[in-house]
């Protein structure tokens, strides 16, 4: 026998009939839990029993003619034919997912972009702020619940990867290669002086951009550039580089 507790109360998945039997020998059984209502003891596919917590209608957005639903301390299941309860317990009862994952689990576990985790990535690389950038990406109108699903998605490994390959194809095409970067950099310390600061400064930011000062922080500020003209290469040159953003991420160590 198992349990859970679920909003204070202990709830039990027997794993026979007859375990169930041993403790409670008179409660009414369901053998067919799709047509089970809350609070009856239900026979699952595999031969296990427990309780059904609650009884819900999906809406006809979701599924056609507001198919019903039961939830279990096992998780939660479509009263449909092609469905079977069978297995451990799920992590989290209320995901009708198989693998008894949270969305937001499943988002932050995931191995390959969507295609609007492309949009998103490529909007930030851009310049865009993170919470428009998600806002136009998926979309969606509600600001507080995109900022937090854009720091859901910076935290990724399959977005930063995004990011970090949109903005290595903007140093591409603005001819900022590592020895580029180099050779300015030896340059100004060649020349030497007060006055190049802000010259230093600016090269170590572009040196930064390419992945060749990596740091060991937790938290790092990432500045990006996007499409450098040879204009732009010499405003840089003289301490005139432009910001277009900064996005705050942690590194996952």
């Amino acid at each position: 026998m198992k349990q859970r507790v679920v909003k204070g109360v202990t709830h039990y998945l027997f794993e026979s009939v007859d375990e169930f039997r041993d403790k409670y020998p008179t409660l009414p059984l369901v053998t067919d839990w799709r047509h089970s209502n809350k609070g009856e003891w239900i026979l699952t596919d595999d031969g296990q029993v427990c309780e059904v917590l609650h009884l819900g209608v999906l809406k006809k957005s979701d599924r056609k003619n507001g198919t019903s639903f039961i939830r279990t301390i096992m998780g939660s299941y479509v009263c449909s034919p092609k469905v079977v309860i069978e297995g451990d317990m799920k992590t989290n009862m209320h995901t009708f997912s198989t693998a008894g994952e949270s969305p937001s689990v499943r988002k932050k576990n995931r191995k390959n972009p969507t295609d609007k985790e492309f949009l998103f990535g490529k909007y930030v690389a851009k310049g865009d702020d993170v919470v428009e950038a998600y806002m136009k990406a998926f979309p969606s109108k509600n600001k507080n619940y995109a900022k937090s699903q854009a720091k859901l998605l910076l935290k990724t490994d399959r977005v930063k990867k995004l990011i970090r390959e949109e903005i290595d194809k903007y140093l591409s095409e603005a001819d900022i290669t590592p020895n580029y970067l180099l050779e300015e950099m030896r340059n100004i310390i060649d020349k030497g002086g007060s006055s190049d600061r802000d010259k230093i400064t600016a090269i170590t930011t572009l040196m930064k951009i390419s992945g060749m000062m990596d740091t060991e922080k937790t938290t790092e500020t990432l500045t990006l550039f996007q499409g450098f003209s040879q204009e732009q290469l010499n405003a840089i040159q003289e301490s005139k580089h432009t910001k277009l953003a900064e996005v705050k991420r942690d590194n996952q160590k």
